[in-house]
């Protein structure tokens, strides 16, 4: 049996490192866009940031899912925030100094995505330790309301600010936030994986495998995962672009880039403090459905937006419906997988979506060097409305029988 610790004071620490690492994060999301278009406006040269982000996925992360499935999830977190935080530190000397061009640039952004496989597989997987299963929704959402005011609301709007003021100021910023994480995490309790998968030890490529077996033939889960493909491609797709789209089509200047992420960031905040009671008024069908919706919708207003009042209601809107679907399949994810496949279910999630962009970003770039940066975002509109067709043939995920 898994060493349960349910006292509030263990997720709270959870909580702390979550914040801590997410603010790092929200401080680069801006700073490495701009760092690189402040030396090219080419849209797809700017679109590779997106390949050095969601690259690590496909290349080691569902390999990251069965190690922390192997070992204490805890340290798993706290010594990959340690490494994150060297290269966050490395990466500001350089750019201080001047010696940061964009092969180095996207090299940081790359060894730091390389780092999220770990944490983004250990986290969630840690959580059910830490509360009662009826009570996931609700931890889920405070951390992912954590997570955003950090990471997509404070993060990105200081990191556009410090980066006005030194190019550098962002990721030297940055190495504290994770020096928090990585205190917060090394006060967690030591959480180990039940001993039925510890007693016959395979190869790590037979046990990821069986991860991705389980996936496969888990008919919710699976659609789910479609889902997020094609949320996750629509995501890669204006993420390449919306820097050259903020800065020359709305004409705003690094810091308006930054507030933008912001209004999406209090979208998702809002977003994160009714989804548990939406889901228990609609059902999780219709959360899900509506989440891909509005999503749809709020993208292809960004696309025809020519104001920054404009853009910043659409981004608002998907703010919400990111969150809405965030928690929720997260949520579904949890209550579903059993707890020794979890870190490998995890893994296996994040690469169908964060390893989407390495595929779907370029083609952004493509789209927008062909056209303009409208028009891929009305592509990604398009990858948005896909998604509700997947979402409207699950089964009815509140009925137990029916979801398993």
């Amino acid at each position: 049996m898994v060493n349960r610790a349910e006292d509030g004071r263990s997720f709270g620490w959870l909580w702390g490192a979550t914040v801590g690492a997410a603010l790092g994060d929200g401080l680069s999301m801006t700073a490495f866009p701009l760092l690189i278009a402040g030396q090219t406006r080419d849209p797809f040269i700017v679109s590779l940031l997106q390949v050095a982000t969601g690259l690590p996925w496909l290349l080691v992360g569902l390999v990251a899912g069965a190690l922390v499935d192997r070992w204490d999830r805890r340290a798993v977190m706290w010594r990959t925030d340690l490494a994150r935080l060297c290269i966050a530190l490395s990466l500001g000397v350089l750019v201080a100094l001047g010696h940061a061009p964009v092969a180095v640039v996207l090299l940081a952004a790359f060894l730091l995505a390389c780092g999220s496989t770990l944490i983004r597989s250990a986290a969630p997987a840690l959580l059910p330790t830490l509360v009662r299963r009826e009570k996931l929704a609700h931890a889920n959402g405070r951390l992912q309301a954590g997570s955003t005011v950090s990471g997509s609301f404070l993060g990105p709007a200081a990191g556009s600010v410090l980066y006005s003021l030194s190019a550098a100021a962002p990721f030297l910023t940055q190495t504290f936030a994770l020096v928090v994480s990585t205190v917060c995490v090394w006060r967690l309790p030591a959480t180990l994986v039940p001993s039925a998968s510890r007693t016959v030890r395979s190869s790590i490529w037979v046990e990821t495998a069986e991860g991705v077996r389980w996936l496969a033939a888990h008919r919710v889960l699976r659609s789910i995962a479609v889902g997020t493909i094609l949320l996750a491609a629509s995501t890669g797709v204006l993420l390449a672009v919306l820097v050259i789209h903020v800065l020359e089509f709305l004409r705003l200047p690094p810091v308006g880039y930054g507030l933008l992420i912001s209004v999406y960031a209090v979208g998702s905040v809002a977003g994160s403090l009714f989804t548990a009671r939406l889901r228990h008024t609609l059902g999780t069908n219709r959360c899900l459905l509506t989440s891909a919706f509005l999503g749809t919708v709020s993208i292809a207003a960004l696309s025809m937006a020519s104001n920054a009042v404009l853009a910043g209601g659409a981004l608002f809107a998907l703010g919400v419906a990111t969150m809405l679907w965030n928690i929720l399949a997260v949520t579904v994810r949890q209550e579903l997988t059993p707890n020794h496949l979890l870190g490998r279910v995890t893994s296996a999630f994040t690469v169908a979506g964060v390893g989407t962009a390495p595929i779907a970003a370029p083609l952004g770039g493509v789209m927008a060097s062909l056209t303009n940066t409208s028009v891929a975002i009305g592509g990604a509109a398009l990858l948005c409305a896909c998604a509700c067709i997947a979402v409207s043939r699950l089964p009815n995920l509140d009925d137990t029988e029916r979801a398993k």
